[in-house]
């Protein structure tokens, strides 16, 4: 078909538009032409042009529901869960944690000192407070060397030489220092 053939017969049809009373009714005279294109021309008037409707979506499915795994507790904290949308949190049912049971008293120190079995001490403890110290272990107390007051003198806190008493741990090794030449100074005159 022509072009000059296809502009008649489309004229043709537009003409025609407004020879029915019904709007929805393709006039008898009206003729549908289709060029070489495909193209279909409609003697409707173009406000009563239906567009075609838009292909509705799939249904989307229901979410699944959230489900979650202990973490292995090498990697995780205690309690610790792993969701299976890929998120982590907290659940009591993950919770292993046991407190540490309270410490038992191990023995009375020189001092009246209590020692536990956690390896702290308490200088309070009534159990430890009638505990004559025994002369034959640990150092003498006495207060004034007593630097952290829990009642026990410990080695680091004696006086040593300073004092006219026997030399401490410290003092030998400081007069070591001073025989090696790493150390200099007053202490070693």
């Amino acid at each position: 078909m022509s072009t000059r053939t296809f502009i008649a017969i489309t004229a043709i049809a537009l003409a025609c538009v407004g020879c029915s009373s019904n709007p929805n009714e393709t006039p008898s005279g009206a003729v549908s032409a289709t060029s070489s294109s495909s193209a279909t021309v409609s003697a409707l008037p173009s406000s009563t042009v239906v567009a075609p409707a838009a292909p509705e979506p799939p249904p989307v499915p229901p979410p699944q529901p959230v489900t979650y795994e202990c973490g292995n507790l090498d990697l995780y904290q205690s309690g610790t869960a792993l969701y299976s949308d890929g998120t982590t949190g907290y659940e009591a049912e993950c919770d292993t944690y046991v407190a540490p049971a309270a410490p038992e008293l191990r023995y009375c120190d020189y001092g009246g000192t209590a020692v536990f079995t956690d390896g702290s001490y308490a200088v309070n403890d009534p159990r430890c407070a009638a505990t004559a110290p025994s002369p034959e272990s640990g150092y003498p107390y006495n207060e004034s060397e007593d630097r952290n007051g829990d009642g026990v003198v410990n080695g680091y806190e004696r006086c040593g030489v300073l004092c006219g008493e026997e030399p401490t741990s410290g003092d030998i090794q400081t007069q070591y220092g001073c025989e090696q030449g790493y150390i200099t100074g007053p202490q070693c005159e």
